[in-house]
């Protein structure tokens, strides 16, 4: 099993593995599935322009209106804003896409 930190410095390790074209993850108490199609979803629909940051928004009260998080809000009932939190360490850890900052976290594809 993989290991990944949230991008904030706070809260629990996030756990994952490889399955099924996707990943399993455990962060904490919680336990969700992250498909291979929302990740080709967040590169192809979110992150569009490689040359272009665009801002996590993870907030699960107030999630930013062109973040990830509220993209991921329309495009899954399972998984919330808050949810990108770890879905953008996976991602980063996979070397799918690079992030900087702490206020915005700003999130753009490699």
């Amino acid at each position: 099993m993989k290991s990944t930190t949230p991008f904030s410095g706070r809260g629990t390790t996030i756990y994952y593995e490889d399955y099924d074209n996707g990943f399993n993850v455990k962060w904490g108490t919680i336990k969700f599935f992250i498909s291979g199609s929302l990740i080709k979803d967040i590169l192809e629909n979110f992150l569009i322009d490689k040359n272009k940051w665009y801002p996590l928004g993870a907030s699960e009260t107030d999630p930013m209106p062109k973040g990830l998080g509220s993209f991921v809000n329309s495009k899954s009932r399972k998984l919330n804003p808050r949810h990108v939190s770890a879905i953008a360490a996976i991602m980063y850890e996979e070397k799918l896409i690079e992030a900087e900052g702490k206020r915005p976290i700003l999130l753009k594809k490699k």
